[in-house]
């Protein structure tokens, strides 16, 4: 779990899938052999930077581009595109995430939205597979 500042009551939280973890672990491994460690280790500083900056104003990003997905889940699936820390690997990667809404029996001042990270895909993967968690 992730905050937006540790000096104020988060409005936004974020909270990693396994499959999403599990996404980004094989991602790094690609891009470590493909491009080398120093530059894997630079896109997973970046791609983590990107998450936390998502917490700020997660709202106006658009819907996920598959059909089915805010049908499945019942709720809005929103895209993120992270191109990598010079753009010098040709595919984005989507940051596929949803957001729930604050819990009711929180008090107002400490309610939280949490934004759920379902999947990390890599260029024009499809979102919905069998392992990707129900939010």
């Amino acid at each position: 779990m992730r905050y937006l500042s540790e000096d104020l009551p988060p409005r936004y939280v974020v909270v990693d899938s396994d499959r999403y973890d599990s996404d980004r672990e094989a991602q790094y491994l690609h891009l470590s052999r493909l491009l080398g460690p120093e530059y894997a280790v630079q896109w997973l500083d970046e791609l983590e930077q990107t998450v936390n900056d998502l917490a700020d104003f997660p709202g106006p990003l658009s819907h996920a581009r598959d059909n089915d997905a805010s049908d499945h889940f019942h709720r809005e699936v929103r895209p993120l595109l992270y191109h990598g820390p010079t753009r010098r690997w040709g595919v984005p990667v989507r940051i596929v995430f949803t957001l729930l809404p604050p819990d009711p029996a929180d008090p107002p001042d400490r309610a939280e939205t949490v934004i759920f990270l379902l999947r990390l895909l890599h260029g024009s993967q499809q979102l919905l597979a069998e392992e990707t968690p129900d939010p």
